[in-house]
């Protein structure tokens, strides 16, 4: 394989369109918005540059701990990256996103993603987007830094989308913040490659909080 077709397997998997549900997944963000706490482009600017400060710790973290990883210490990190997900909705929609990621991209039973799947459908691990997609890079021979980089973009770029929709905001402020925020997503896929098991789950309880007030909101148009 090519490094520009391995590369366009991850772009695939990190597409807005990619048909696994994880746009419907707004991790919380609808809360900030009822609340009136993200109401304007400038609080989105901020809420997205926290978001970013802690991504080498979660998504980021994950997926490159997984690319690295062999079957015990992906048992580990599939167990610690569960523990870390406190909200039900985050760590159940996690789940279900990587059942419909392995109906599309199955590279069969002896690639690093199908080894976990096997995993999974045996009952050993419950199964992450970010792990999945850190396998996935492997496999295609991707370099961690770049496929990181692509899987940071993707994140923030739909947190961005939903939150146009959600205040709403003009397209053009949303893209204006998101290109704004290429060197920070940059700098946190370059500090993810650094993680180790015991930092993920490091900060973020205010996003966890909201996710978790997210559940029980009166009206929503997103999962938590």
């Amino acid at each position: 394989m090519t490094d520009a077709a391995g590369l366009m397997h991850i772009l695939q998997i990190c597409d807005s369109l990619f048909p696994v549900g994880a746009f419907t997944l707004s991790n919380g963000l609808e809360t900030y918005v009822q609340k009136n706490l993200i109401a304007s482009p400038e609080e989105l600017a901020a809420y997205l540059r926290s978001y970013i400060s802690v991504l080498p710790y979660n998504e980021l973290g994950a997926a490159a701990l997984a690319y690295r990883a062999e079957e015990q210490e992906l048992i580990r990190l599939d167990a610690v990256y569960s523990a870390s997900k406190v909200p039900y909705e985050i760590r159940s929609g996690s789940e279900k996103v990587t059942r419909r990621f392995f109906k599309i991209c199955d590279k069969g039973a002896d690639s690093f993603t199908g080894q976990y799947k096997t995993l999974i459908e045996n009952g050993i691990c419950k199964g992450h987007q970010c792990i999945a997609y850190g396998l996935y890079m492997r496999d295609n021979s991707v370099s961690l830094s770049q496929g990181l980089a692509v899987y940071g973009y993707s994140i923030c770029s739909a947190i961005v989308t939903n939150c146009v929709k959600l205040v709403p905001l003009s397209q053009l402020a949303g893209q204006k913040i998101l290109n704004e925020s290429f060197a920070l997503i940059s700098k946190a896929a370059e500090k993810a490659i650094g993680t180790e098991i015991d930092d993920i789950g490091i900060s973020g309880a205010g996003f966890d909080l909201r996710a978790i007030q997210h559940e029980r909101l009166y009206s929503r148009q997103y999962m938590s």
